[in-house]
């Protein structure tokens, strides 16, 4: 098993961080929403920013106050699997993102979701298929040329991969 999540992990890496167009990948499993593998590889650094164990976070709520709420990243991630909308919002390593778009698209005549989300300088792709959730991170303020274009592109060809693959 560990030698497969290190496997999956350069997979990540080769399609979607060395490509340039992401600073991290992920690969995980839509129906728990929890990643297996994550790039940049070295010093697990994708883990770090990709995901975070459950935590509290103060969250405005609808008259105007704030409260401590449990945030499960894994849980918030199914429900974008799923192709809905969180009613906490998208957070990846203790971040929130704005989702800004949710289609449904089409790789190698199998349907997939994508979520595409950002916040300043910062934004995220996610395809989900039947049996892969594909995440692209990418960030305008360590790398110029990664922006939300070029990010789904290489999680388009690496779902593609996945999907021709049998995953």
């Amino acid at each position: 098993m560990a030698e497969e999540e290190v496997a999956w992990d350069s997979t990540v890496q080769e399609w979607l961080v060395d490509e340039g167009q992401c600073v991290a990948g992920g690969l995980g499993d839509p129906a728990t929403g929890m990643l297996y593998a994550a790039a940049p590889v070295a010093g697990e650094e994708g883990w770090g920013l990709l995901y975070k164990e459950p935590y509290e976070q103060m969250l405005a709520q609808e008259d105007g106050s704030e409260k401590p709420e449990k945030i499960d990243e894994a849980a918030i991630m199914i429900e974008i699997c799923q192709g809905k909308r969180p009613k906490q919002g998208l957070w990846i390593a203790g971040e929130k993102y704005t989702i800004t778009r949710q289609e449904e698209d089409e790789v190698e005549g199998k349907p997939v979701k994508v979520t595409i989300a950002g916040r300043p300088k910062k934004g995220v792709v996610i395809y989900t298929t039947d049996a892969s959730l594909i995440v692209g991170m990418f960030d305008e303020a360590k790398v110029a040329t990664q922006n939300i274009g070029n990010c789904r592109k290489v999680v388009a060809a690496f779902t593609e991969y996945l999907v021709q693959a049998g995953y």
